[in-house]
């Protein structure tokens, strides 16, 4: 975990000014790492794991890695929007869904504007954005750098005891662009009668770092 704290940006609160939100999407193609600590608060289950997610919303497409502490816990996932294809794979099977409707990952307007900072050591900084919005009983806070590209994502509540669905993301090294496309293509047991099997359109989560 001390990896993990590492990532934590220390940032100079320069102001809180509730507001609406601009519209605020992420650049139309990225790639990034990212730390995710689960059910935050809950005695229930605490996992981490590191991913590296592509996004690229001009061909409707988006791909992740997921490393865990275990090995054995390791996979990927490919969302094709435009195919309305989900592939998830791992240990030589594959498993196929639906991915239904694409919709671009925005800031809802709904969200205010609660913080304004900067993170890294001067004269090195960049300046960040923090946005809170409710779902349900859940508080979701989404701190954003230029071009509203994420930078921490956090999923709480107050409520006592503490519910599941409660997590953090942190992003780093995130470049823009895509630098290989084939990164999109499913491996060949996506396709193979015996490693592929069909699911639910509504069996397997999708990841949005919105």
């Amino acid at each position: 975990m001390a990896a993990f704290a590492s990532l934590l940006f220390a940032g100079l609160s320069v102001s809180l000014i509730p507001g609406t939100v601009p519209q605020c999407c992420p650049p139309l193609q990225f790639q990034t790492y990212l730390d995710t600590l689960v059910s935050l608060s809950s005695l229930n289950d605490k996992r981490f794991k590191t991913m590296m997610y592509s996004y690229d919303a001009k061909s409707r497409r988006t791909a992740t890695h997921v490393v865990t502490e275990s090995k054995e816990d390791e996979y990927d996932r490919i969302d094709d929007y435009a195919a309305n294809k989900s592939y998830e794979w791992a240990k030589g099977v594959c498993y196929v869904s639906a991915t239904g409707p694409y919709n671009q990952t925005c800031i809802p307007a709904r969200a205010k504007l609660v913080r304004q900072s900067f993170m890294g050591v001067s004269p090195n900084t960049i300046k960040v954005d923090t946005y809170m919005f409710m779902v349900g009983s859940l508080t979701r806070l989404l701190t954003v750098g230029p071009k509203c590209t994420p930078v921490e994502y956090v999923q709480a509540t107050s409520e006592i005891p503490q519910p599941d669905g409660q997590y953090m993301w942190i992003f780093y090294n995130t470049t823009m662009g895509i630098k290989d496309a084939s990164i999109f293509t499913p491996p060949k047991i996506c396709f193979k009668t015996g490693t592929r099997v069909e699911k639910r359109p509504d069996a397997l989560p999708h990841l949005t770092p919105f």
